[in-house]
């Protein structure tokens, strides 16, 4: 029964959440929308499962509740819905299927034969493992333990709730779940990377980043490894492509954006930096166009509640701040320390050149052909968010080489998806060598 139920609310609650972005991104492809909804969907479910554990209610009574939003919801848009189900599918697309579905099928064999039952270690010691704990409603608080003490427990917990309700759903703690949901990633981001160019109109490079996604090995290991950098990725790339769908700023997208951005802190600490970066570039930009910073604060609401009280409620200190704290650590002996600098310097840019090399090209080629592009807000947040890395190694009272090799690659990930979008589309209309374009004209 209450697998049958998980199943009912899930669909339900996925017509509802595209009928809604319909509405406030009715210019959006059908197929931008339904990833886009996938995306919500999954920040939607996790939010859910913690209002369940905080509030000390049951599973059932979560699958009822999310019952009753269901009818109310189908009671607006059952019309809507009726016509989308009666609608013959369109034609197919031609080249612009063939791209996607063999991006999907050369992926999915990747995924056969890579994919590991359990994930990397950040998977089974912290992802997995807190969702194995909040499986469980009456025993959550031993989440914040001092027994785990090296899982993080301050971290967000978009992840392990969804894996812990989809869990709840069927009755097991499966790693059929983990690894369907890392699958699910790993397919997500470059069909909506790909979906999003062409319905902007750059058809050559939509293909150009399946190509990319298809054969970039780092990628689809970390996006298998079943940890939440990918999702983190996910939903940053979501937010810039939300941001560049804003046509006006009296657009209801505006809502969207929001929720998207501020869902960025529900999946990791550097999720919120991102947040608050892009928050801040969004308020200055909008300074004096109150109905978008109306709708813009509105959209974040929810899942900036769902953080601020999860983070001054319930989740202990940062492990870098505590760390910190006990060891004494001296800050002004790691600014001043010009070995440390090196040490970073050398190691990202060795990260760069073994496994974001695609992304190395792309900025030389975009600083040669158009790169006012650099001053546009997407780019300064990422240069900034970037710098804000480049302080914590700085500071880190870990060892620091540890604290490189086991985080670097995974923080390039979490921008990178959002790196190859934002130099693609800023490619369109730049006058190529050799009459390959017949425009200059400027995305910024």
């Amino acid at each position: 029964m209450t697998v049958i139920l998980t199943i009912i609310n899930v669909l339900l609650l996925y017509a509802g959440i595209y009928w809604l972005l319909k509405e406030m991104a009715a210019d959006d492809s059908k197929a931008v929308l339904l990833l886009t909804s996938a995306v919500v969907l999954f920040t939607a479910v996790g939010i859910f499962y913690y209002l369940m554990l905080i509030s000390h209610q049951s599973f059932i009574r979560l699958q009822l509740f999310l019952l009753t939003i269901n009818l109310g919801h189908i009671y607006f848009t059952g019309k809507f819905l009726a016509e989308e189900l009666k609608r013959k599918p369109a034609e197919p697309a031609g080249l612009d299927s063939f791209w996607a579905l063999s991006a999907v099928f050369f992926l999915t064999i990747y995924f056969v034969l890579y994919e590991s039952k359990y994930g990397g270690w950040d998977a089974w010691a912290i992802w997995n493992l807190h969702a194995r704990i909040l499986y469980h409603p009456e025993l959550w608080h031993n989440l914040f333990s001092d027994n785990i003490a090296y899982s993080h427990r301050d971290y967000p917990l978009m992840l392990p709730a969804t894996i812990a309700f989809f869990w709840k759903g069927i009755n097991s703690m499966s790693p059929f779940v983990p690894v369907t949901v890392s699958y699910g990633f790993l397919l997500i981001i470059p069909l909506l990377l790909y979906f999003s160019l062409l319905n902007e109109g750059h058809k050559l490079y939509a293909g150009l980043a399946m190509v990319i996604f298809v054969i970039d090995n780092n990628y689809k290991s970390i996006a298998l490894s079943q940890c939440a950098d990918t999702l983190l990725s996910l939903l940053i790339l979501s937010t810039f492509i939300q941001y560049h769908g804003i046509k006006a700023f009296s657009t209801n997208r505006i809502y969207v954006l929001g929720f998207i951005c501020a869902s960025c802190a529900w999946v990791k600490n550097e999720g919120m930096a991102f947040c608050v970066l892009f928050t801040i570039g969004f308020l200055l930009i909008n300074a004096k166009n109150r109905q978008a910073l109306k709708k813009y604060l509105i959209g974040m609401l929810l899942p900036l509640l769902v953080v601020v009280s999860f983070k001054v409620l319930f989740a202990p200190a940062n492990d870098l701040i505590s760390a910190g704290n006990k060891q004494l650590f001296s800050l002004s002996a790691a600014l001043s320390d010009s070995g440390r600098y090196v040490m970073i310097l050398k190691f990202a840019l060795n990260t760069l050149i073994s496994s974001y090399m695609c992304a190395m090209i792309m900025v030389f080629v975009v600083f040669a052909f158009n790169r006012k592009i650099f001053l546009s807000l997407p780019f300064i947040i990422i240069s900034i968010l970037l710098g804000v890395y480049f302080i914590i190694y700085l500071i880190t009272p870990y060892d620091l080489n540890w604290h490189l090799s086991t985080s670097l690659n995974r923080l390039f990930q979490q921008v990178y998806p959002a790196f190859i979008y934002l130099f693609l589309r800023s490619l369109k209309g730049v006058k190529w060598p050799y009459g390959l374009s017949k425009s200059s004209e400027s995305t910024c």
